[in-house]
């Protein structure tokens, strides 16, 4: 298995076209890292240079130690697997795991054990016979997958390797990669634009945008301290609510945005001194907004009157979007919940999970402020 570390990785494409920009990631032995953001972000690009096949602008990769920014993707002791599955269609399920080893030279013997256990692991043993054209979608990238295993790399390698199948099957398959991971124990890379895939399936996350990373932690850390609003926001599904309002100090501090004044938790208040009379960002998720007569053991806790859009009921629970007068608001609620397009509902926000963030840098105050 093995270490990876980028320092100061930057691509730049023609003369001033920057993918990527000073990355810095230390990934541990064994660890399951996950480059997440939107399209566009340079979390492909980032993947292909680890496998060699883009060039670095400038920077440097290790993989245990060794640099590896001039060695050919082949020489690099890695795996990948890409989106589209790549399997020739004329060979069978067996012959297509088995190529990548044959021309390496690899005995016989020891091919048909790597290709029995790999696809034992996958449970596609009784594929190995078919060819790709008489399999299911998550059937082939099962095969891409067990193609990547019998190499038996230092790394693996995969570039959004779910986003071509369906909803029911994506769940399916990231469980099953996750386990994967820990019967290989092996390091992996994974490329994905879906937050959930990220939040579901990393030791850490890397949170990227217009190339530059925003943030390295593990999901939980990601999810409840996010370093700035891209990341508060891009983290969560539905994602967190912002308000733009000014901090009061009135018998204690008050948030207010047009005719809403939420108190400000204790925890805050030291943080957001420098802020009075200014203009800050409020945050609060979702599944922290509840219903009036829900939130008896909420101890810090603000009501507020919202004008009813939109009420999606998901089943378990109900999306309520909703507006202050000038911004927009989503709540998850309780599936009982019910109420009428233009109706004015009471609910509470739970002001102990409130975020705030600075309007001109987004950066999150809180954090600032313990950084100081």
């Amino acid at each position: 298995m093995a270490h990876v570390r980028l320092k100061n990785v930057t691509k730049v494409y023609g003369k001033d076209t920057v993918a990527v920009k000073n990355v810095d990631i230390d990934i541990h032995d064994e660890e399951f890292v996950i480059l997440v953001g939107p399209s566009g972000c340079g979390k492909s690009t980032l993947l292909r240079m680890i496998a060699g096949l883009e060039e670095i602008t400038e920077g440097e990769i290790y993989i245990d130690d060794r640099l590896v920014n001039r060695v050919p993707p082949k020489d690099r002791d890695i795996a990948m697997v890409f989106q589209n599955y790549a399997l020739y269609p004329h060979m069978t399920i067996f012959g297509n795991m088995a190529f990548g080893l044959k021309l390496r030279k690899i005995a016989k013997a020891e091919i048909d054990r790597r290709v029995t256990e790999a696809a034992e692991i996958l449970g596609i043993q009784e594929l190995l016979d078919r060819k790709p054209k008489a399999l299911s979608g998550g059937q082939r990238q099962r095969v891409a997958v067990g193609r990547a295993i019998v190499r038996n790399p230092k790394v693996f390698l995969f570039d959004e390797p779910l986003s071509n199948l369906d909803a029911k099957l994506r769940v399916q398959m990231r469980t099953e990669i996750s386990k994967l991971h820990k019967q290989l124990t092996t390091t992996m890379v994974y490329v994905t634009h879906d937050q959930v895939e990220a939040m579901t399936m990393g030791d850490r996350i890397v949170v990227l945008k217009d190339g530059l990373v925003q943030q390295i932690d593990n999901p939980l850390n990601l999810y409840n301290m996010p370093q700035n609003k891209f990341v508060a926001g891009f983290i969560g599904s539905p994602p967190m609510n912002f308000l733009q309002g000014k901090i009061v100090r009135d018998n204690g501090f008050w948030f207010h945005e047009d005719s809403m004044q939420l108190r400000i938790p204790s925890k805050h208040q030291t943080s957001l001194k420098r802020y009075t009379d200014k203009e800050v960002i409020f945050g609060v998720r979702p599944e922290d907004i509840h219903e009036s007569d829900a939130s008896q053991s909420i101890r810090e806790k603000s009501d507020v009157s919202l004008k009813v859009e939109v009420v999606e009921p998901m089943g378990n629970e109900v999306y309520l979007y909703a507006t202050t007068g000038r911004h927009s608001m989503i709540a998850r609620l309780h599936p009982r919940f019910q109420a009428a397009m233009g109706e004015t509902v009471r609910l509470t926000i739970d002001m102990g999970k409130a975020h705030f963030f600075d309007v001109q840098t987004e950066a999150s105050i809180s954090v600032n402020e313990s950084d100081n």
